[in-house]
């Protein structure tokens, strides 16, 4: 009789461990979450022969709660109302708040099951029950808890070990898919500031290439027109040279600065500075006025307006700057011909990497979601309308009771 309990106990020693190498492949294979946390549940269901396993983890959204990801033998009518309990209730709410496996006998009531009187009827009655927490990165996530409807049914220390072992791998689970999600977040985050970054210095170099195809191809431009759109190319290489250090310093700086009052005329001549060079930009009305605003969050983003509109407009077309203040706003306008699609949303134009159709450039989508970003940064937005083949970008920022005045 020992040689055949000896026996009984190698077999089921010999299913737990196929059990655990294949979730343990599923984890190295990265399979879903949902896949190997199921698993887990249906194999510790069919090791132990219980007919009720629950899989919890604690609810970010009601901190008070455990919420379930996964169960098994748990009765349909009583899922949603089971969906969550709360902390210390029951034998899983219990590992969880005492972070140890928890073990009961006779128990009527485990995982928050009715008893018997309560609409749960003998047919859900749990005679033994036990639960141990699992684990997320080290620290206690959640329960892993089965019941046995079977009278006078209990759990051997051996039992016991095999539920200690699938809560370790629920661990590995749960541990191994928020690594992945950090792993992912933080190329996401590499992969948004390399395209960041190109695209900041993609944007001076724009003009200063543009200002030395147009010094190449005209050599008889008067002395002063040389001489200013030198001076525009010198100082888009100022804002690169400002830009590279920063990012060699590893500067954190916040994206709207301290405003001053600045003349209006100056500030969008400062903006369209260099865009002269591509024979379409069109000055429009400019109020002559002093506004006190970050200066150089202005000029970056009228730049990304311009650029924008230089990628889109047809070929040929004039692009119009112009600018006014009125009701305590200033407001600079950029309209190209052209047209969004009706089924374009506009607020996806400023989503990253957003590229409108038949843009002409080799931009990744960056510009205008950095744009919207400096402007809100700056207590502003950013409008964009389309009508009559032509379309208009509008930055507006508040400088109302700033003085701003002739």
């Amino acid at each position: 009789m020992g040689h055949l309990d000896e026996l009984r106990s190698l077999r089921e020693r010999s299913r737990l461990l196929e059990r655990l190498v294949r979730i343990q492949r599923s984890i190295s294979h990265r399979a879903p979450l949902q896949d190997v946390v199921d698993a887990i549940t249906t194999g510790a269901s069919e090791l132990l022969g219980v007919g009720l396993v629950t899989l919890r983890l604690h609810d970010d959204a009601d901190p008070g709660r455990l919420r379930l990801i996964s169960s098994y033998g748990l009765p349909p009518a009583q899922q949603a109302a089971l969906r969550r309990i709360r902390i210390g209730e029951g034998v899983g709410g219990a590992a969880y708040a005492e972070q140890r496996l928890v073990v009961v006998d006779e128990h009527g009531d485990p995982d928050g099951l009715p008893a018997p009187g309560h609409g749960g009827g003998p047919a859900t009655r749990l005679h033994a029950a036990m639960a141990a927490p699992v684990h997320r990165q080290g620290r206690v996530a959640g329960s892993l808890a089965l019941g046995s409807h079977e009278p006078g049914r209990r759990f051997s220390a051996e039992e016991q070990d095999v539920l200690l072992a699938f809560a370790e791998h629920a661990s590995l689970a749960l541990t191994d898919a928020s690594t992945v999600e950090e792993l992912r977040e933080a190329q996401h985050a590499k992969d948004l500031f390399l395209a960041m970054v190109s695209h900041e210095l993609k944007t001076p170099l724009t003009v200063i290439m543009g200002t030395l195809r147009t010094l190449e191809r005209r050599d008889a431009l008067p002395a002063e027109v040389r001489t200013r759109l030198l001076a525009a190319a010198f100082q888009r290489g100022r804002d690169l040279e400002r830009l590279i250090d920063r990012l060699l310093q590893g500067s954190r700086a916040e994206l709207a600065a301290e405003r001053h009052s600045v003349a209006l005329p100056e500030l969008v001549a400062g903006a369209v500075d260099g865009f002269q060079a591509t024979g379409r930009l069109v000055q429009g009305p400019v109020a002559d006025v002093e506004v006190p605003v970050d200066a150089e969050a202005v000029r970056r983003v009228v730049g990304i307006l311009l650029e924008n509109a230089v990628a889109h407009a047809p070929e040929g077309t004039e692009i119009a700057v112009e600018a006014a203040v009125a009701g305590g706003q200033l407001r600079i306008a950029v309209r190209n011909a052209g047209r969004l699609p009706e089924e374009l949303d506009g607020d996806a134009l400023f989503e990253p990497f957003q590229r409108g159709p038949g843009a002409r450039s080799s931009g990744v989508g960056l510009g205008l979601s950095i744009a919207w970003r400096l402007a809100t940064a700056a207590g502003g937005r950013i409008d964009v309308t389309s009508g009559r083949e032509q379309v208009t970008f509008t930055l507006r920022l508040p400088v109302e009771g700033d003085g701003c005045g002739p």
